[in-house]
């Protein structure tokens, strides 16, 4: 049994992982910017002064707040992303071991995450990912890694505490703004139930610190984007045939060349400000999305597709009016 701090305890991940530690045995206190008090989970910005109930001595601090927005400033993404980590500082004594969640994108467009360089990473988020590694292997002798791909729900029910990621499509596709998405034909969509990342994390923080790097991917057995979208609609035309709705069409795959060459001119015509903003983010997928080789992983995952699945539906019971939206018809 250890006494173990877990940040960003609200989010999807953090909140995972609390309950995994607790159920554990472990002595597992929670924080983050809102904090929680029926969960037991104490307030605190990184970066402010530390709040009392947080000022004592750790075995563990499980590290997972965190920005995962594509469309940071650099400024932005430092502040959140890397700024974070030294603010643990104070907390971590020298026999304090610091589980730090990272991403599997970490390493960017070179495969390492040495640069500094933002040329060398698809965005902000997987650039400050890369400086938050290398300044946690600075500031503490025990460290673990751990880089998960794009992550939803439970297996079991699709519960998640946060919507990001892989939810924006899944919210573009109840706007009936998004028709197609752009991928390579071939490109899996290496996505992880937070269940199984919350179990890794959690035995990796029964371990001692030694610098090592967890991925948890699907790698060869990750299933096609196409394949995603589809347990995605199953998800939530399921939901919506029970709430009297009628079933929305499956996006169709695209290449990015097609999306961007005819897709995109005709959206901006045809569409709402803000579904036109909700493309935009949807933009940052397409480099995912057109990536042919699978991530390489540690640790592998499979079966994912029914809890995809289980996630649309989870989504959809929290966002009832989005989900309910009745279909918006595109011209050809």
């Amino acid at each position: 049994m250890s006494t173990i701090l877990v940040t960003g305890a609200t989010g999807l991940v953090g909140f995972e992982v609390l309950d995994a530690l607790r159920a554990a045995g472990h002595e597992a206190v929670g924080t983050s910017r809102r904090g929680d008090p029926e969960a037991k989970i104490v307030p605190w910005t990184l970066g402010e002064p530390v709040p009392a109930p947080l000022e004592r001595s750790w075995d563990v601090i499980v590290h997972s707040a965190a920005d995962v927005r594509w469309t940071m400033t650099e400024r932005e993404a430092h502040a959140a992303n890397v700024a974070t980590v030294a603010a643990l500082a104070p907390l971590a004594g020298p026999r304090t071991h610091v589980v730090h969640i990272s991403t599997a994108y970490a390493t960017g467009l070179r495969a390492d995450t040495s640069s500094a360089d933002p040329a060398h990473y698809r965005n902000t988020y997987e650039w400050s990912k890369a400086h938050a590694e290398r300044l946690a292997r600075e500031l503490f002798p025990r460290l673990t890694i751990v880089r998960p791909p794009l992550i939803v729900g439970r297996r079991s029910d699709g519960r998640a505490a946060r919507f990001a990621g892989m939810y924006t499509i899944l919210r573009g596709i109840a706007m009936s703004s998004v028709p197609v998405i752009a991928a390579e034909p071939d490109a899996p969509a290496d996505v992880i139930p937070v269940d199984d990342l919350a179990r890794l994390v959690a035995d990796c923080a029964a371990r001692p610190g030694t610098g090592e790097v967890h991925v948890l991917a699907g790698g060869g057995h990750a299933p096609s984007v196409e394949a995603v979208v589809r347990a995605m609609l199953q998800g939530l035309n399921g939901w919506r045939a029970e709430h009297g709705g009628e079933p929305l069409d499956t996006p169709r795959i695209i290449t990015p060349d097609s999306w961007n060459r005819f897709f995109l001119p005709f959206a901006r015509q045809h569409l709402t400000v803000r579904q036109n903003r909700l493309l935009d983010l949807l933009a940052h997928f397409e480099p995912y999305f057109a990536l042919t080789s699978p991530l390489l992983p540690s640790h592998e995952v499979d079966d994912v597709l029914g809890c995809v699945e289980a996630s649309a539906r989870y989504w959809a019971g929290r966002n009832p009016r989005l989900a309910s939206l009745a279909p918006r018809p595109w011209k050809t």
